[in-house]
C-alpha cells in the first residue's frame, strides 16, 4: 500500500491540474490563502498528530485517519517516512482544544510540490472530513476521495468504511461514536429557530436525522443548499455518529452534505 501511495503521489502533478480546472475558485475562500512558510517533520504522537520543527503539533488539514485499522497504520508509517524532511506548511496559527493547528502540507524536495493530503486521499488510507476547522478549503478532497472510493482503494475496499444507507438503522446504531459516511433521501425538513433537522424517514424517535446549527443552514442557503435543493433529494454526508431519536450527526462544514442527484451546486 505504500507503494501505491507513492504512485498516488507521483500521479498528483496532473489529477492537481485537472482539479484546479473544476474548482477555480476553491482556494478564494476566507481563511484559505495562507502563506506559504518552511518547516520540518520533526515527529509523530501515538495519536497520529505533527510534530513540526518550528516546535508546533498539528494535523492535515482537510483529511481525516481511519480509526483502528491497517489503513491507519499504513498511513501512519507513509508519514513516518517523511520524517526529517523539508516542508512546505500553510495554515493558521490558531490552535483547536489538542493544541493543534490546522495545516496543508506539500513537499519542498520535489517538483512539482506534492500535496500530503491529497496523497493519502487518493491512495485511500485518508477520509475527507474538515474536522474542526471553520472552512473547508480543499473541496477536491471529496472528488478525490470518490475516485479512490469508485476504485476501491485502500479502505474503500472495506464494507465497514463505504458509505451507509440511511433506512439501515440496526448498522447505524452499530456505529455510533465513529465517523461515518451516510447516503439516503431527504423526506423532510424541519427549520427552527437555532438548528434545521434534515429527516430520513417517518419516525422521529427511530430514524436518521442531519441536525444543523442556523449560521451553518444559513451559508447553505445562500449557496443554493437550502430546503428547495434538499427536499426529496438523495445526499451523502459525513459525521460522528451519536444517538439522538434513532442515530443523529451533526453538520457545521456545508462541504460535508453532497447533493447526489440533479446539478452539482456552485461552492
Amino acid at each position: 500500500m505504500l507503494l501505491a501511495l507513492c504512485a498516488g503521489l507521483a500521479l498528483h502533478a496532473a489529477a492537481k491540474a485537472a482539479l484546479a480546472q473544476s474548482v477555480p475558485s476553491s482556494q478564494q475562500r476566507a481563511g484559505c490563502d495562507g502563506e506559504m512558510r518552511s518547516d520540518r517533520l520533526e515527529g509523530l504522537t501515538p495519536e497520529g498528530d505533527l510534530i513540526l520543527g518550528s516546535d508546533r503539533r498539528a494535523r492535515l488539514a482537510g483529511l481525516r485517519l481511519p480509526d483502528g485499522s491497517p489503513y491507519r497504520d499504513q498511513a501512519l508509517s507513509w508519514l513516518k517516512s517523511q520524517i526529517g524532511r523539508l516542508i512546505l506548511v500553510q495554515g493558521s496559527d490558531s490552535r483547536d482544544r489538542w493544541d493543534r493547528i490546522s495545516i496543508r502540507i506539500r513537499s519542498s524536495q520535489e517538483t512539482p510540490a506534492l500535496d500530503w493530503a491529497h496523497g493519502l486521499i487518493e491512495a485511500g488510507l485518508a477520509l475527507a472530513d474538515a474536522g474542526s476547522d471553520d472552512v473547508f478549503c480543499q473541496p477536491e478532497l471529496l472528488a478525490l476521495e470518490a475516485k479512490a472510493r469508485e476504485r476501491r482503494l485502500g479502505l474503500w475496499a472495506d464494507d465497514r468504511y463505504k458509505p451507509l444507507d440511511v433506512n439501515q438503522s440496526e448498522r447505524l446504531l452499530e456505529r455510533v461514536g465513529s465517523f461515518v459516511l451516510v447516503e439516503g433521501r431527504v423526506r423532510s425538513i424541519g427549520e427552527r429557530k437555532q438548528r434545521t433537522y434534515l429527516n430520513f424517514g417517518g419516525l422521529w424517535a427511530e430514524d436518521f436525522t442531519i441536525i444543523i446549527p442556523r449560521k451553518t443552514w444559513k451559508q447553505m442557503s445562500d449557496r443554493g443548499l437550502g430546503a428547495e435543493a434538499l427536499k426529496g433529494r438523495r445526499i451523502r454526508a459525513r459525521g460522528i455518529l451519536q444517538p439522538w431519536q434513532g442515530t443523529a450527526f451533526s453538520v457545521v462544514i456545508p462541504d460535508m452534505i453532497e447533493r447526489l442527484e440533479g446539478d452539482p451546486l456552485p461552492r
